[in-house]
């Protein structure tokens, strides 16, 4: 059998397809065009393929969150609980540090008191004594103002109103600043 001729169809002419701009554009494309398709369908398919990784690490955050936000809700009612705890530890705290104040007041208000003198009333705030006294005779009188005057443990010490009632004795007003201590009023 004789061999068929191989036949080609080339539509564009290879005089025409190198000399005319239509001929270069195809022959540009059909080359370099290949190229650059190739190129695009790789970075297409690196995208795709890398969309599944992008999705399980989200996945993986997501549940990681979900967890965290499980073990939060879980132990809210402990953390309230231990807040609260925390905020009465610091008022009891403070209320002791500030009890120490007024104790030492009544100590000192008390080792200046002779005998024949007592308080109607004592009043402690902010360093400050005011006190409503009485004295049963003029040498207790006498004494407690012997006193006061000679203790480095208040300043500013007003002895105020003196009444002399004849069943009763000399009534009095005393107030006076505890030394050391800064009024929080004037701050």
């Amino acid at each position: 059998m004789p061999a068929t001729p191989e036949i080609s169809i080339n539509l564009l002419g290879s005089l025409q397809q190198d000399l005319s701009p239509i001929g270069r554009f195809i022959t540009w494309i059909t080359t370099y065009g290949r190229y650059i398709m190739i190129t695009t369908e790789m970075i297409v398919l690196i995208a795709f393929i890398s969309r599944f990784s992008l999705d399980r690490r989200l996945t993986d955050l997501n549940d990681e969150i979900s967890q965290k936000q499980d073990i939060i809700a879980a132990n809210q009612d402990l953390e309230i609980t231990f807040r609260r705890t925390q905020d009465s530890l610091n008022k009891i705290k403070l209320l002791l540090d500030q009890q120490a104040k007024p104790v030492g007041a009544v100590k000192i208000a008390h080792t200046l008191l002779p005998s024949g003198t007592y308080f109607q009333n004592l009043s402690i705030n902010n360093g400050k004594i005011s006190s409503q006294v009485t004295s049963l005779t003029i040498q207790s009188f006498s004494q407690f103002l012997l006193n006061l005057s000679a203790t480095r443990s208040l300043s500013n010490i007003d002895i105020g109103t003196v009444d002399k009632a004849s069943n009763i004795g000399i009534q009095y007003t005393m107030n006076a600043q505890l030394v050391g201590v800064e009024n929080k009023a004037k701050k």
